[in-house]
């Protein structure tokens, strides 16, 4: 699949060369392995924006524009398209808030890697996590999230576990969820439907 050429130079201008992989790209696979093989669609190319603004517009873009495209948090999901796949692999970062006990998240880091920053940044703690370290964050809180601590503390999308979420709209705006207590409740039981930027979770001790 090759990617029209008008659409190839707008998204070249959004960008930064270093932000697009093409097919003969070493990072083009990572990007785009899916659980199953008849759900990988093989894009044309992937992007993998550094920054809150270089999201906001090339998603803008994917939007009003006639590409098919799938947006990947991460670890073993099957986000797939034709034309694109944005993937959210650069947004990982870690805040902890001994104070608050919560800790704001990256939509696309994988939960070990969160594991790893607990316990060099937030020791005694835990989140109400994922149960394998190869499942993306993005992904599995939008789907529910079984963690080996729902028994006791319900799944990472419960209320009290996943207490906001940044969003970058389908024109490029970016706002919390908490302003607009629909998509709040959306993100907390869409089943992947909604896409969020950092997640802010409730952290056990």
């Amino acid at each position: 699949m090759i990617l029209p050429a008008a659409h190839e130079i707008e998204i070249q201008r959004m960008l930064d060369p270093s932000e697009i992989f093409d097919q003969s790209s070493p990072n083009y696979q990572r990007e785009t392995h899916c659980w199953a093989a008849q759900k990988d669609q093989h894009p044309a190319i992937v992007l993998r924006p550094k920054s809150l603004p270089a999201l906001q517009s090339v998603l803008r873009y994917l939007y009003a524009s006639d590409l098919d495209f799938a947006v990947r948090s991460g670890g073993v999901g099957s986000s797939s398209a034709r034309d694109v796949v944005l993937s959210m692999g650069a947004f990982d970062g870690f805040d902890f808030d001994r104070e608050r006990a919560t800790v704001v998240l990256g939509a696309g880091q994988l939960w070990g890697d969160v594991d790893r920053k607990m316990a060099a940044l937030a020791p005694g703690y835990a989140t109400v996590g994922a149960r394998y370290p190869f499942v993306g964050v993005g992904g599995s809180i939008l789907s529910g999230g079984f963690s080996w601590l729902s028994h006791e503390y319900g799944l990472c999308s419960d209320p009290k576990n996943l207490l906001d979420a940044q969003v970058v709209l389908f024109d490029g705006r970016v706002v919390w969820a908490s302003q607009e207590p629909e998509l709040l409740w959306a993100l907390r039981g869409g089943c992947g439907n909604f896409g969020g930027e950092p997640f802010e979770i409730n952290s056990r001790n």
